[in-house]
């Protein structure tokens, strides 16, 4: 057998074991919303804290405060905490404005810097034993509470994790991003379906309080970024329980970047938070990563003369079927996610997974791992604060 031909067989047997990983996150996915959820029925017996880190926010959370007051869920059992991060642009006049009317409204000035320490300050201040962290720019429906409440309520959860939409308005690069988080969302979903998460995002999290207190908070975590992960990774240590609420009413939605300079940046922080993922996720990750570049350098090798030597047709066949067991099952995922958040009613453009998802995720595949090497030298700024 020529070298040529090993090679072959090898991208096709690594791309073979990759798709069955990846169609069976599909599967599961699928298999989580088509099922559905119980009627959310949580006795309203608990006190509901929602913490929301705010920095520079003035932009957004109002429309979010909005949508945190509509929540099903009696409102003597439910706080809304704001952690002012070292604003300058008028956030917490804005919270002030609405205490006046909103007395389970709360306003708490950050004394630490960074969105862990606000985090981790709100927690503290929590009355409540169940905390939901939900970012400043994020919108989310009324039924969000009491959805992961009787979530909990039936599983006995520790940590909960729910689905966040990338909302693209029109454009190329916010279009990519939509396809971008769909294929991560599933992943995130997946994994957690299985039992074996490795992805969470901070947007939409909800924890007991007292399992945050148990393992730590954040003590002694350096890194400025990755509260999610880090989290999820000090929770799955302790043998929390921790469970993916894949269910419409407590589906979470924040805008795409509008502008290139903007997403360099927005992906750069997100690499650097990766360093939370760990185990067999993170090699997994690593390896869906090199894969393409694997398959690419494989089949850069072939020439001619190589090609004719020995079985062409195989090696032809091989690699192609290669291509296609990468890329398809990454594609059917998203789709997956697009058909779940299409039947939860979020009101964006219903785009099926097709050949503009295909180049969104080829394009992922070239620039993941250049930002990947790139976040470990450069720092950018986020909201006048180097990460």
């Amino acid at each position: 057998m020529s070298p040529l031909l090993l090679l072959a067989l090898a991208a096709f047997v690594a791309s073979a074991v990759f798709a069955l990983v990846v169609m069976g996150w599909r599967d599961a996915v699928d298999g989580a919303w088509r099922t559905g959820s119980a009627p959310a029925t949580a006795a309203a017996t608990e006190m509901v804290s929602l913490v929301v880190p705010a920095r520079d926010a003035a932009t957004t959370l109002v429309a979010l405060l909005q949508d945190l007051h509509t929540q099903q869920w009696p409102r003597e059992q439910l706080e809304v905490l704001v952690v002012d991060d070292g604003s300058s642009d008028g956030t917490a006049d804005l919270v002030r404005g609405m205490m006046r009317t909103w007395p389970a409204l709360r306003l708490v000035t950050a004394t630490g810097e960074g969105k862990k320490a606000a985090i981790a300050q709100g927690v503290e201040e929590a009355r409540g034993s169940w905390v939901i962290l939900t970012d400043a720019d994020a919108r989310c429906g009324p039924g969000r509470v009491r959805g992961i409440m009787a979530a909990q309520a039936e599983h006995g959860w520790d940590l909960i994790l729910g689905p966040v939409e990338t909302r693209a308005g029109r454009g190329f690069l916010q279009s990519v991003q939509a396809d971008e988080q769909a294929a991560l969302l599933g992943v995130a979903a997946g994994t957690a379906l299985q039992g074996h998460a490795v992805l969470a995002n901070g947007a939409n999290l909800a924890f007991r309080k007292a399992a945050f207190l148990e393992v730590g908070g954040y003590a002694g975590d350096g890194w400025a970024g990755g509260d999610d992960l880090f989290l999820l990774k000090r929770m799955r240590k302790a043998g929390l329980r921790i469970g993916y609420l894949l269910d419409k009413a407590v589906l979470v939605a924040v805008d795409a970047e509008p502008s290139i300079r903007g997403f360099g940046q927005q992906r750069l922080r997100w690499a650097g938070k990766m360093r939370g993922v760990s185990g067999p996720g993170a090699w997994l990750g690593a390896a869906g990563m090199a894969l393409p570049w694997f398959i690419l350098a494989v089949s850069c090798s072939v020439t001619l003369d190589g090609l004719m030597a020995y079985r062409p047709m195989a090696v032809v066949l091989l690699l192609s079927a290669a291509w296609l067991l990468w890329l398809l099952p990454v594609v059917s995922l998203a789709g997956a996610v697009r058909r779940f958040l299409h039947a939860a009613g979020s009101g964006v453009r219903m785009r099926l997974a097709g050949p503009s998802t295909a180049v969104s995720l080829v394009l992922f595949s070239v620039y993941a791992p250049v930002i990947a090497v790139l976040s470990l030298f450069v720092r950018p700024r986020w909201k006048g604060r180097r990460i």
